[in-house]
C-alpha cells in the first residue's frame, strides 16, 4: 500500500498549515474569552474549502476523499484547538446524509453543511446508554405525516447551534419488531427542543457539549434517514469514519507533543549541555517518535480502506483506535514528564495536549467498546 503523498495531498497539507497559522489563533482567542465557538466558525472552514470534503460537487462539496480530510485533521490536531470538533462533524454528517438519504433529503440538508450556514450534530448517547440501541428512551411516535419526539440526549456536540442533527430514536411504530431504532434529521431549532448548559470538560477547552431535551417535537416522516427501524447501521458506519478522523487529529496532537519536547530538549541547559542529549531524555524522544509514526501509518492504512470501500473498514477503524489511544496518550504523558514541572503548567502547550489526548479514549465510542468490536471480528472472521 503506497503512502507517498501526491502533489494534491501536499497542497492540502500546505493549505491546512496556512489555515492553522492564520485563523486558529483568532478562533482560540474567541473561545478562551467566550467559552464557546465563534458563531461564524463553520463559514471560516467553508471559505478555506474544508467542508464537504468527501461530498460530490453537485451537492456543494469538494469531491475529495477521506485521505485528504485526515491530512487536514492531523494539522488541526497539532494546534490543540477544539475547533477540530465542528470541522469533523459537518464533514461526517454531510457524508452520512449523502450515503443514506434520498435525493430530496440530500439536496435539502447537505448544501448548508458544506457552505457553513448550518452546524451539524450526531445524537445517539443518552443518560443511560452510549452504545446499546435497545436502551434508547428518546421516542418517536407517528402522528399523521409527522413523528412526535420526546426524551433526552446527552453529551451532544454543537447541539444548540443552528443547523441539523441526526437523532436516533426508539420508533414506537416498530414496537415488537426486531429493529426499532429510526434515525431522523432534525432541525435543532424546532419548537419543543431545549438545551442544558455546556458541560465543563477535562480537555477540549470551550467545546459546546450539552444535553438536548425533546418535548412533543414534531418531525416530518420525510426526514427519516435511511430505512425506518434500521437506524443503528447508520450510526455504526458514521462512527467508524469519525474514529479515523479523531485518531488522525490525535496523531497530530502526539506529533505536536513530540515537537514541543524536541524544542525544550534543545533549549533547556543542564550542567552545561542541552537536556535532550542526556540518555534518559533521548530515549524518551525515541519512544515518542516511534509511537507517533506507528499510529500515523495505521491511520493512513485504515483511511485507504475507507476510500477504497473495502470490506472490514469498520473493524479496522476499531483496531486503529485500540492502537492510537494508549500510545498517543503515553506520548503526551511523556511530553509532560519531559518538561518536568513546566509540563504541568498551562504556560506550556504540552499540558493542553495531554488533557485533549484523554478524550479519545471515551468519545466516539470508548476504547473498551472498540476492543470488543476488534476482538469479536477476529474471532468470527473466516
Amino acid at each position: 500500500m503506497d503512502f507517498n503523498l501526491s502533489p494534491l495531498n501536499k497542497m492540502v497539507i500546505k493549505t491546512a498549515k496556512a489555515f492553522c497559522e492564520t485563523e486558529i489563533p483568532g478562533i482560540d482567542a474567541y473561545m478562551k474569552e467566550h467559552k464557546d465557538y465563534p458563531p461564524y466558525l463553520q463559514e471560516i472552514f467553508a471559505k478555506h474549502k474544508m467542508l464537504g470534503m468527501d461530498v460530490p460537487k453537485e451537492y456543494g462539496g469538494i469531491g475529495a476523499d477521506n485521505f485528504n480530510l485526515i491530512l487536514i485533521a492531523e494539522e488541526v490536531g497539532k494546534t490543540g484547538s477544539t475547533c477540530m470538533l465542528p470541522f469533523f462533524m459537518n464533514n461526517s454528517v454531510a457524508e452520512t446524509i449523502c450515503h443514506w438519504g434520498t435525493e430530496e433529503v440530500i439536496k435539502k440538508f447537505v448544501p448548508p453543511l458544506c457552505d457553513g450556514t448550518a452546524w451539524a450534530s450526531m445524537a445517539f448517547t443518552e443518560p443511560n446508554t452510549g452504545s446499546d440501541p435497545r436502551s434508547l428512551t428518546l421516542t418517536a411516535e407517528p402522528d399523521g405525516d409527522d413523528f412526535i419526539l420526546n426524551g433526552t440526549k446527552r453529551f451532544i456536540s454543537m447541539a444548540n447551534k443552528p443547523g441539523f442533527g441526526v437523532f436516533f430514536t426508539k420508533d414506537l411504530s416498530m414496537k415488537g419488531k426486531p429493529f426499532d431504532t429510526t434515525a431522523f434529521i432534525v432541525d435543532k431549532m424546532s419548537p419543543g427542543i431545549t438545551f442544558s448548559g455546556h458541560y465543563e470538560l477535562m480537555g477540549l477547552d470551550g467545546a459546546d457539549t450539552c444535553d438536548v431535551f425533546f418535548k412533543d417535537v414534531r418531525v416530518p416522516k420525510a426526514n427519516i434517514l435511511g430505512k425506518q427501524g434500521k437506524g443503528f447501521p447508520i450510526l455504526l458506519r458514521w462512527i467508524a469514519g469519525e474514529r479515523v478522523q479523531q485518531c488522525a487529529a490525535t496523531v497530530g496532537g502526539g506529533q505536536a507533543a513530540l515537537e514541543e519536547s524536541i524544542k525544550y530538549g534543545n533549549e533547556r541547559v543542564v550542567g552545561g549541555f542541552p537536556m535532550g542529549y542526556m540518555q534518559g531524555f533521548s530515549w524518551m524522544l525515541a519512544e515518542m517518535k516511534t509511537r507517533v509514526e506507528a499510529c500515523r501509518l495505521l491511520c493512513y492504512k485504515t483511511v485507504k480502506l475507507q476510500d477504497e470501500k473495502k470490506k472490514g473498514f469498520e473493524a479496522a477503524s476499531s483496531e486503529l483506535k485500540v492502537l492510537t489511544v494508549p500510545l498517543i496518550q503515553e506520548v503526551c504523558r511523556q511530553a509532560v514528564q519531559f518538561h518536568g514541572s513546566y509540563g504541568y503548567s498551562k504556560e506550556y502547550k504540552v499540558e493542553k495536549l495531554f488533557r485533549n489526548a484523554m478524550h479519545v479514549g471515551v468519545v466516539a465510542s470508548s476504547l473498551e467498546i472498540n476492543k470488543t468490536i476488534a476482538g469479536m471480528t477476529i474471532l468470527t472472521q473466516k
